[in-house]
């Protein structure tokens, strides 16, 4: 937990994805209905001037697991931007990402589908952490389960890469990889304009590196 002292936003961050997985379990437990049709991000919604659905597919996940492998890379990368950036611009970064991710993802389909998940921030806070911090070393797991020493510049290039080449061969077709890349552009954007404007701070100490999980 000493990770996570004087990082206010990235709790709230944690708290609302949750507690908005929670409440959707318990309604398709309880009352048979979902949030999905009227949180989760679709071409209808877009359409139809649903404007929430820009930010709110971000807080939704769709499993267990999706929500845990998007909270830990939230906790790695999370305490730290928020001390280098300070709660408003680092609240400004997730939120562009997500909403950076959700639109490249929603237009790019053939088809609507309804578009859940905070991969797109996530995405944008991992590649964010590798702009500003570019040398800093790290040990990644790729696939969960293969570590990988490597400077934080390398793991933004592994996630834009592997995004961009996962959804042009078609891996995976269920996972939204465009979310994935319009998340880590717009995570890379946001920090070079934090960081040509003198907006970064100083950290006096850096915290130790914890392995994200990149798949």
């Amino acid at each position: 937990m000493e990770r996570l002292r004087g990082a206010l936003v990235t709790l709230i961050l944690f708290g609302i994805n949750l507690a908005l997985f929670l409440t959707e379990e318990l309604f398709r437990l309880f009352f048979d209905c979902s949030l999905f049709p009227w949180l989760a991000l679709s071409r209808e919604g877009m359409e139809s001037g649903a404007w929430w659905e820009f930010v709110t597919h971000a807080f939704l996940h769709g499993n267990l697991l999706h929500l845990l492998v998007n909270m830990v890379a939230l906790w790695f990368t999370g305490p730290i931007l928020e001390k280098l950036l300070g709660g408003w611009r680092y609240i400004l970064l997730y939120l562009t990402a997500a909403i950076a991710g959700g639109v490249l993802q929603t237009f790019s389909s053939p088809q609507s589908i309804d578009l859940v998940g905070a991969s797109g921030a996530v995405c944008g806070l991992l590649v964010g952490f590798a702009t500003l911090l570019p040398r800093l070393e790290i040990t990644a797991l790729i696939f969960f389960v293969i570590p990988v020493r490597m400077k934080a510049a390398t793991l933004g290039w592994i996630i834009g890469t592997m995004s961009l080449l996962f959804w042009f061969l078609g891996i995976e077709p269920g996972i939204g990889h465009l979310a994935h890349l319009g998340g880590a552009i717009a995570g890379w954007a946001v920090c070079t304009v934090y960081r040509r404007l003198g907006l970064v701070r100083p950290l006096a100490a850096m915290p130790p590196p914890i392995p994200p999980a990149i798949s």
